[in-house]
């Protein structure tokens, strides 16, 4: 059994699909059947049920791809140590857009002095993890509750940075320009607020506006429902609408925070950087210990 069919495994894993996973090594779906019959042969048992044109992970098959995955990991640590500085490898960080969008500033300046090209996955939290987990990813940017609440225990996560959490308007918002900063409850209902259709972050429906705003407390008038946060935020550019934002996003923007009274809105949330340590110094140890 050789150490690129076990990739080939691990990826089928995550997809799930024989296509996909042949189109993504470069070769023929036939060749990768035989590929997958020669490492279950090699086992002396079946690591996938067949489901139609799906192939779902038996428990034979977790736990072969939960090790497997460890042992690529540590493999191409190891390589990397002693492969000369012109010998280009693949870094692939995954997360949430709202995310990556300010988590990514910290890992370009160390990524750009390594020899490396970088892959970013646009995806929720769960998969992030997942795939850093299973080794299709070396890095992802999650919150601490998210990584908290996983079942990965073999993931290291590095604090990255702490925000708030706050209404907030564009300066052409005419609460803005009117220099009402400062709401009741009374005014909040009044204001028309864009909501995310879907946590920005998990993905999931959250509450009434997904955004974890307390809409039992203070209720708002939700006139824009939007299923992609850049939508989102174009709409709080155009003045029409508040949102309750990330801080790091408000400022981002430069977008004006509004206080609602008898509403403890500010809460907080703690950003990380999760990676799979390996016994090896390669290139991933050398990068999280410079940050």
């Amino acid at each position: 059994m050789h150490l690129d069919d076990i990739e080939k495994v691990i990826h089928m894993a995550g997809s799930q699909n024989l296509h996909t996973t042949a189109k993504h090594f470069n070769i023929t779906p036939g060749a990768l059947s035989k590929t997958l019959k020669k490492v279950e042969a090699n086992l002396a048992t079946e690591l996938f049920n067949r489901v139609g044109k799906t192939l779902v992970l038996n428990d034979k098959g977790k736990e072969f791809v939960k090790h497997s995955s460890d042992l690529v990991h540590n493999y191409q640590q190891l390589t990397s140590r002693f492969k000369s500085d012109n010998h280009k490898f693949n870094a692939v960080i995954a997360g949430p857009a709202i995310l990556l969008k300010s988590g990514l500033k910290k890992l370009l300046t160390p990524l750009s002095s390594l020899p490396c090209s970088v892959r970013i996955n646009n995806v929720f939290e769960g998969e992030a993890i997942s795939q850093v987990a299973s080794g299709s990813a070396q890095i992802a940017l999650v919150t601490r509750e998210a990584f908290n609440n996983s079942s990965h225990t073999n993931l290291v996560a590095v604090d990255v940075f702490n925000t708030g959490f706050s209404v907030a308007g564009h300066a052409s918002h005419q609460l803005v320009q009117q220099g009402a900063l400062t709401l009741n409850k009374n005014q909040l209902l009044h204001a028309a607020f864009a909501c995310p259709l879907f946590s920005p972050l998990c993905g999931l429906e959250q509450g009434i506006g997904s955004d974890g705003w307390q809409d039992n407390i203070a209720p708002r008038n939700i006139v824009f429902r939007c299923s992609d946060y850049s939508a989102l935020i174009e709409v709080v550019q155009s003045g029409l609408a508040l949102a309750y934002l990330p801080n790091f996003v408000i400022d981002d923007l430069g977008l004006k925070k509004l206080t609602v009274k008898g509403v403890n809105s500010h809460y907080n949330e703690s950003i990380v950087m999760i990676y799979k340590p390996s016994k090896a110094d390669g290139w991933l140890n050398k990068l999280m210990h410079a940050l």
